[in-house]
């Protein structure tokens, strides 16, 4: 195959992966399903430009965030913003998406990057392509790809660390230092991103051909993420190791529910849901632990690199497997999941070394058709949530503008998961500004947003029991003195414990589309009349 072939076919994954993923995006309204954890994450890179510094490191996030600080502070430049949180408050949305669209260019380039040094490295264009197929390898993971989320970024690294051990693993000579070097930062780089990335760090034993190489990455990786992260975002090493700690100590989520690290009564059952969920990934990773077993058995020696690597890779797998059945969301596979096409590579290689007799066409044939057919399978499931997710976006947009129309004069007051266009910055508020703010960064956030806007921002928090106005806390006593009605609208149906004091004023109620709705002053049949008017 000629080099320019090769070259061509290494482009066409990276291309049909930026292609699918902006296609996605703009059918994924910021404001809408996925506001968590997008605006928190936009928050936070407002916050950090503002000059405050990270104020999120509990996943710790940092390259996420200063993506988005990036983004503000170039824009707020050209623009000539006299004040950057005025300005980054104003164009919210707008900065989510260009941050996701930067997500999306760093995983294309990680792809593409990737995919040349696997080219390179087997000689073979369909290897790299096998490679670069873990960028399809589940619906769950291609929409965290795809939204403001560190898991994205962290596919990025992972997908390019996973090349370089592909490359340090098959090279017919030793790893040179530069290489560990290189390694050690991908690392750092990565666990700063997302906690979840640190069993990346077996994938070390790559490097131990030259054992120079290997103190190399270690070193440059611990070193690396201490520097990146006390630069960057100080907190990941104050209070996110203690958040760790508080996780894993207790049988709930976040590190709620009693003491003590595994609840049997679920762990089980969720291992079980995520082989079912992604049941050829879990094939790859059991072809990689019996070729590395059978590996072991006919060559006791533990220096043979592609039997350590393919050991390193189960081994990861099997501890986001632990972690996630604990932990339960299946996103948290992200990390293993992505780098399938790359343990598929070295299964490949050795199933050939293992057994020459066996056509190197046949064992890509099938090693290509289980990508295919992965990938397909994503894609369309992909579209399938795409299409849902914005037909539920619309119908919280047609009840934003219903609202307004019944009551032009009443307060419009919304709250999470409504999927109300205007509400998205308060959970964004609430992640960073509310919990580690002090009182003059919150005034100034709430004073630019005034500046900013001209309707005040009224939120019903159903979780901290709070109303706020402006990110100002206030009362419904207050808001019912200051308009002539008022319009509320809720994911959940509202009760004494999380009404804030709304019932007290004896609304009106209905469902609008699964919607609670709750009205005071005004007949709550209105908006339900603008509702089905606005079709």
């Amino acid at each position: 195959m000629s080099g320019r072939i090769r070259t061509l076919l290494i482009l066409v994954v990276p291309s049909l992966y930026l292609a699918a993923t902006l296609l996605y995006s703009a059918w994924q309204a910021v404001w809408g399903v996925q506001v968590d954890p997008e605006s928190a994450y936009t928050m936070n890179g407002l916050v950090a430009a503002a000059g405050y510094g990270s104020l999120k490191f509990d996943h710790p996030g940092t390259t996420t965030t200063l993506l988005v600080e990036l983004v503000v502070r170039g824009w707020a430049l050209l623009a000539r913003a006299d004040d950057i949180v005025a300005f980054g408050l104003k164009h919210y949305d707008a900065i989510t998406y260009a941050a996701r669209t930067g997500e999306a260019l760093a995983l294309t380039g990680a792809l593409l990057a990737g995919g040349v040094i696997v080219g390179r490295t087997t000689r073979s264009a369909i290897a790299a392509m096998l490679f670069q197929a873990g960028a399809f390898v589940h619906p769950d993971a291609f929409h965290y790809q795809t939204v403001l989320a560190p898991e994205s970024l962290m596919v990025a690294i992972a997908l390019f660390g996973m090349a370089i051990v592909v490359k340090a693993t098959l090279d017919e000579h030793p790893p040179e230092t530069g290489l560990g070097v290189a390694s050690g930062l991908i690392f750092a780089l990565g666990f700063s991103t997302k906690y979840l990335y640190l069993p990346q760090a077996l994938f070390a034993v790559c490097l131990l051909r030259n054992r120079r190489a290997f103190v190399a990455a270690l070193v440059t990786g611990a070193i690396g993420f201490v520097a990146f992260s006390l630069i960057f975002n100080p907190g990941t090493i104050t209070r996110g190791f203690g958040w760790l700690v508080q996780i894993a100590t207790h049988k709930g989520y976040y590190g709620e529910g009693e003491p003590g690290f595994i609840d049997f009564k679920t762990f089980w059952s969720n291992m079980r849901e995520i082989a079912a969920s992604a049941p050829l990934v879990l094939g790859v990773y059991v072809a990689a632990a019996l070729v590395a077993l059978a590996s072991w058995i006919r060559n006791r020696t533990w220096q043979e690199p592609v039997k350590l690597s393919l050991s390193a890779a189960v081994l990861i797998f099997a501890a986001h497997l632990v972690a996630t059945s604990k932990h339960f969301a299946l996103h948290y596979m992200m990390a293993p999941w992505v780098l399938t096409g790359g343990v598929l590579v070295l299964v490949v290689v050795q199933i050939k070394r293992l057994v020459p007799a066996i056509p190197v066409a046949a064992l890509s044939l099938v090693a290509g058709g289980l990508c295919v057919a992965m990938g397909a399978s994503t894609l369309i499931d992909a579209r399938a949530a795409a299409l849902q997710s914005s037909a539920l976006n619309a119908i919280g947009a047609r009840l934003s503008k219903a609202v307004v129309m019944a009551g032009p004069a009443c307060a419009n007051v919304s709250g999470m998961f409504t999927r109300a266009p205007e509400d998205d910055m308060n959970h964004g508020w609430d992640m960073t500004l509310q919990l580690w703010g002090d009182q003059p960064m919150r005034e100034r956030f709430s004073t630019a947003y005034a500046r900013a806007f001209t309707v005040p921002l009224l939120d019903h928090n159903t979780y901290t029991h709070v109303l706020k106005n402006d990110f100002r806390p206030y009362s419904y006593e207050k808001l019912a003195a200051d308009y002539p009605c008022l319009i509320v609208r809720s994911a959940v149906e509202l009760d004494a414990d999380n009404a804030i004091g709304l019932l007290a004023l004896k609304p009106d109620h209905c469902v609008i589309e699964g919607i609670h709705v709750y009205a005071v002053g005004l007949a709550c049949a209105k908006v339900q009349g603008a509702f089905a008017a606005a079709r």
